[in-house]
């Protein structure tokens, strides 16, 4: 994955993109979030920024399942989208 600590999956249609990356200024230090986008390829070829349409938190282990869950349904690791 890419360094800045965001991590992107692409459905298999090549339409669909998911951003998870990390909350490191949320207040409750004991529990640890990842933030969720979900978004739409934009430009024909992808080569505009994608529309992201929802954003949601959600605890670490619950992201960790989501991502899994996505991964055996045919979502694939892609690099940044932006």
């Amino acid at each position: 994955m890419n360094s800045t600590n965001d991590f992107w999956l692409i459905d298999s249609n090549f339409v669909g993109v998911m951003r998870f990356y990390k909350d490191n200024d949320h207040s409750d230090k004991s529990i640890d979030y990842i933030f969720i986008e979900e978004g739409i390829i934009m430009g024909i070829h992808g080569e505009n920024p994608p529309l992201m349409k929802t954003r949601k938190k959600i605890v670490i282990e619950e992201a960790r399942l989501l991502w899994q869950k996505l991964l055996n349904e045919g979502w694939q690791k892609t690099n940044k989208k932006w």
